[in-house]
């Protein structure tokens, strides 16, 4: 009966191979290096945006961008909307960076 780790180095040592089921294990304090550097840390986040005026049902289908309103869209649904598409991505940014220094891919800000 012959054993075959799940990670492994391949024959001459130059590849590391995580084979199906198997896992790489950082523990705490541990890091990820590229080329012996760590991922620098990502540009710092700006306060999230509030949204004041959420009322209403969003509206996705945003139209052109007209010069006729103060906001520049056709409607002040299609603003608030745009706003809570970018708080969404702004919260989704900051999962990904907190788990990426979380696993020490990146230096923490």
């Amino acid at each position: 009966m012959s054993y075959q780790p799940k990670v492994y180095r391949k024959q001459g040592g130059d590849e590391l191979v995580v084979a199906d089921g198997g896992v790489i294990n950082i523990e705490t304090g541990g890091i990820v290096k590229a080329n012996g550097t760590q991922g620098a840390a990502l540009t710092a986040q700006l306060t999230s945006i509030t949204i004041a005026d959420a009322a209403g049902t969003p509206d996705y289908a945003i139209q052109a961008v007209i010069n006729t309103n103060a906001y520049g869209f056709a409607s002040a649904q299609e603003a608030i909307t745009t706003l809570y598409v970018i708080q969404n991505l702004q919260v989704r940014l900051a999962e990904v960076e907190a788990r990426l220094e979380a696993l020490g891919i990146v230096v923490a800000n």
